[in-house]
């Protein structure tokens, strides 16, 4: 054999092996994904580096993510950059003024992000979420200042014998009014000829019976409303109604709240405040109004004002989490967070990804082993040649 054909096939020889060893290594890094078996014994090498090391990689990578990449200190510089306040602070501003012209109702653009039925039982969750914390600030308020065991006149501002007094003449005199009112009625004459009539029907006997005969029950109404209404005019009638609606206050204020509200209301206080106070706040009637509100018409009033204290809001916000990233970061287990992504990261996928990325350098690597491989096949033939 001619001595520069042999240099050659050495040489080729020598490249094609350098070259498919580099190029099988590089595969073998994701390939094959599962283990070979060839009945009990599993083949060596098998499965692939990144497969078989899977778990190892995720779990350094946590480390090297938490430790190195997304530091708490890292982040806390980034929260303290005047460029990243500013882009926060515009792209809010923005947001409101867009909400600002959205001529959508607040229904409307909650259909846009979920379904009718979602948002029906998110505005049922909302109602009963508001009834809760309702009776829980009743309950709490009830509990925290004992007011079951403090007496009423602890819990009314300003309580006196004074005010005692105005209040006994006041609740008199619309009192007397109202009675008046009612006497002198339609419905209140009807009742005094029905009084009347009762009276006339009870005298018993003869001079039940002529009574009956001669008297007329319109005449006695019209005999008895003048003198009734004297009556409830007097002074005389309105001091004693006074003076008895002021005992009762009186016995009244030094009851505690819980009795007193159990004799007015025959239940207990605090159930009875919880019960008017859901009869009183019409949650699920006031849900209803405002899904109908336009999301424009409601930012817009406020829209100047809350321009204006962006950057405050933004300042406190960003300075609330810097002062707790540590915790935040701590919370958030970014270590673990990262292995558990990994492992669910499809080795396929990686495959592309890191090829897409270092294609030509690994093509370089297996061109490089062929070179290598040639360039040992070229010494190798010589010193073959020199040794005879």
């Amino acid at each position: 054999m001619p001595t520069w054909l042999y240099i050659l096939i050495s040489m080729a020889v020598a490249a094609f092996v350098g070259g498919l060893t580099n190029h099988f290594a590089i595969k073998m890094l994701f390939h094959p994904r599962k283990p070979i078996y060839l009945g009990s014994w599993r083949v060596p090498f098998t499965p692939g580096l990144i497969p078989k090391r899977k778990e190892e990689i995720a779990g350094s990578l946590g480390e090297i993510v938490s430790d190195y990449l997304v530091t708490t200190e890292g982040l806390q510089e980034l929260l303290q950059k005047p460029q990243f306040r500013a882009q926060i602070e515009n792209r809010l501003i923005e947001g409101i003024q867009r909400l600002g012209q959205d001529e959508r109702t607040l229904k409307q653009f909650a259909l846009g992000y979920m379904s009718e039925e979602a948002w029906e039982a998110y505005k049922d969750r909302t109602v009963l979420w508001l009834q809760g914390a309702v009776d829980q600030g009743i309950k709490w308020t009830w509990n925290r200042y004992e007011l079951a065991d403090k007496p009423l006149h602890e819990l009314i501002p300003g309580w006196s014998p004074e005010l005692m007094t105005r209040w006994s003449d006041m609740a008199a005199e619309g009192i007397m009014s109202a009675v008046r009112e009612e006497i002198t009625s339609l419905q209140g004459q009807r009742m005094l000829k029905r009084v009347a009539s009762g009276l006339v029907s009870q005298s018993g006997g003869f001079l039940g019976a002529m009574a009956s005969m001669f008297m007329d029950e319109e005449k006695i109404v019209q005999k008895m409303t003048p003198v009734l209404v004297e009556q409830l005019e007097s002074e005389h009638v309105r001091v004693i109604l006074s003076t008895k609606i002021e005992r009762k206050l009186e016995s009244l204020s030094t009851l505690p709240l819980d009795q007193v509200l159990r004799s007015m209301a025959g239940e207990d206080g605090l159930n009875w405040i919880s019960r008017h106070a859901r009869n009183m706040l019409q949650w699920k009637q006031w849900v209803q109004q405002a899904e109908e509100i336009h999301i424009g018409s409601l930012v817009s009033r406020f829209e100047e004002r809350l321009t204006l204290v962006m950057p405050r809001v933004v300042q406190v916000a960003l300075g609330m989490l810097e002062r707790n990233m540590a915790n935040i970061v701590k919370s958030i287990q970014l270590p673990q967070l990262v292995r558990e992504q990994v492992e669910r990261f499809p080795i396929e996928r990686l495959e592309q990804i890191i090829l897409s990325v270092s294609g030509r350098e690994f093509q370089a690597i297996t061109w490089l082993g062929a070179l290598l491989g040639g360039i040992i096949g070229l010494f190798q033939a010589l010193f073959m040649l020199w040794l005879g």
